[in-house]
């Protein structure tokens, strides 16, 4: 049985990207604020070192990057 869920090209994996950690130290630093304040917080990071991602990609990838680290 194959699976069917696509595979998102444009998503990268914190080892490819410098910023991640600028990224994560963001949304990290934001404890007191609600979860989707931080994310736009991260993903405005994100966005400045990688301006060339789709909006789609960008927040796909700090998605990832951030439930992938329980970090909030």
């Amino acid at each position: 049985m194959s699976c069917d869920i696509p595979v998102c090209e444009g998503v990268r994996e914190p080892q490819d990207c410098k910023c991640y950690k600028a990224v994560m130290r963001t949304y990290s630093d934001m404890r007191d604020v609600p979860h989707t304040v931080a994310m736009e917080a991260a993903l405005r990071v994100y966005r400045y070192h990688h301006p060339e991602d789709t909006k789609a990609d960008a927040s796909l990838t700090v998605e990832k990057w951030i439930s992938h680290g329980h970090i909030h």
